[in-house]
């Protein structure tokens, strides 16, 4: 089962009315006025809009999380909550709060901090728990800045339309700097077993209904003890915002966002990769490519590390500009396993490359700031596309390989702008 079909399942109850259902319904009342089958006061109720289902009890309403957005944060979908903005709204050095995407797979649980508590259990020595002041009494705090980005981010693109949230080519990312502890640290305070090979988070989230799947997602052993996979308590140097996952979040910096359970409260230790919705019918993608159109082949696997990407943030498309004064170029270019080794900017199409300054510096799955100096020498419609590599070789494709999910979009960005003489 795809993200889009288990989302319309678990939402059920709670879908609302189509416009055309409700024009249907107005018509059929209509006509029983007429005919003099139905009183004038059933009439008037029967054509008012249907009012927006209430918010379950112990969670944050979607407008409470979208105040606290930018007015640039485009929504995706109602329930469960996604959005994200485009890149130029994303020209910091640091994402803020405020332009970070949106991904829910379920509600926004309201949780009380004091209450809260991460339980450490499965193939471990000593089954252990936690609350979040306990976590920064026990082990080392430490801030980093690090890459998330739906597995979905950019899905949009693909032709033909992949299944699941229309994210847009460039939304669905963010690069903030989050400060917790680090997840090796508690797990070696549990004791790990010798059997232990991955590593389960579950948040708190929930569905309308309560049959609803949890969240559950489980990552390699060797990526969980890495040192920037973290229980994160803080972000942007504030504490996480509820819709990122106050007050405890994993992050797993570099992959797919959904490993970066938010809301986190129990972690376990597995001897194989775990077993549920969210690894097993959602986040797949095929092993070998498949035609465009084709089913999830059965052997596909589960999505890890994000493909080499890049974007241009500045300028926005259909900027103006002068002939004859440089134009600064920016944008940001990151691969979830590695390094960026390079980034070059075409104005012909592809025809011919010029590489870009990156910024060397910055942690290890933060993005890397890239900036090109282009002058126009004369006025005319111009286009500028990026592309960056890896210290493997890979490179960014023109267009990423369909699969059924749509997920890894890695396309070559575009943007276009007019110069006036």
């Amino acid at each position: 089962m795809n993200d889009k079909k288990y989302t319309a399942i678990q939402d059920a109850d709670a879908r609302q009315l189509s416009r055309r259902d409700f024009m249907a319904r107005v018509a059929g009342t209509s006509a029983a006025v007429a005919a003099g089958a139905m009183p004038r006061e059933l009439w008037a109720q029967a054509t008012e809009a249907p009012k927006p289902p209430a918010d379950p009890a112990g969670t944050v309403s979607n407008a409470t999380v979208l105040a606290e957005k930018s007015p640039l944060m485009k929504p995706h979908s109602e329930r469960p909550l996604t959005g994200s903005v485009a890149a130029d709204a994303h020209n910091f050095a640091v994402t803020p709060n405020d332009r970070m995407f949106v991904r829910n797979n379920l509600l926004t649980p309201d949780i009380d901090v004091a209450k809260h508590r991460l339980t450490i259990k499965g193939l471990v020595e000593n089954e252990v728990s936690f609350s979040v002041d306990e976590l920064k009494k026990s082990f080392p705090v430490v801030s980093m800045q690090g890459m998330l980005e739906c597995a979905g981010s950019g899905r949009a693109a693909y032709v033909p339309n992949a299944s699941g949230t229309p994210w847009l080519q460039t939304g669905g990312m963010g690069c903030p700097k989050w400060t917790g502890v680090r997840l090796r640290d508690v797990l070696r305070a549990a004791g790990v077993k010798p059997g232990a090979a991955h590593v389960a988070g579950q948040g708190g989230d929930f569905g309308v209904i309560a049959s609803a799947a949890p969240v559950i997602r489980s990552v390699p052993l060797s990526k969980a003890m890495e040192e920037n996979t973290l229980l994160a308590f803080g972000m942007n140097d504030g504490p996480l915002p509820k819709i990122h996952g106050y007050p405890l979040r994993l992050v797993v910096p570099g992959w797919v966002g959904s490993a970066s359970t938010k809301w986190a409260h129990t972690v376990t230790l597995l001897e194989a990769q775990f077993k549920g919705t969210f690894m097993d019918s959602s986040y797949r993608i095929p092993r070998t490519a498949v035609r465009p159109g084709e089913k999830m082949p059965p052997d596909a696997v589960v999505t890890e590390a994000w493909p080499v990407k890049s974007m241009i943030t500045y300028p926005a498309p259909n900027a103006i500009f002068k002939a004859g004064k440089p134009v600064l170029v920016e944008g940001r270019a990151w691969v979830g396993e590695g390094a960026i080794d390079k980034v070059e900017v075409s104005f012909n199409e592809g025809a011919t490359w010029q590489r870009a300054a990156i910024n060397s510096g910055g942690d290890k799955y933060a993005w890397r700031i890239f900036s090109y100096e282009y002058w126009p020498q004369a006025p005319g419609y111009v286009t500028v596309l990026a592309r960056a590599a890896d210290e493997k070789g890979n490179v960014q494709p023109i267009v990423s390989a369909w699969n059924p999910l749509g997920y890894f979009w890695n396309g070559i960005h575009r943007v276009g702008f007019m110069v006036e003489a």
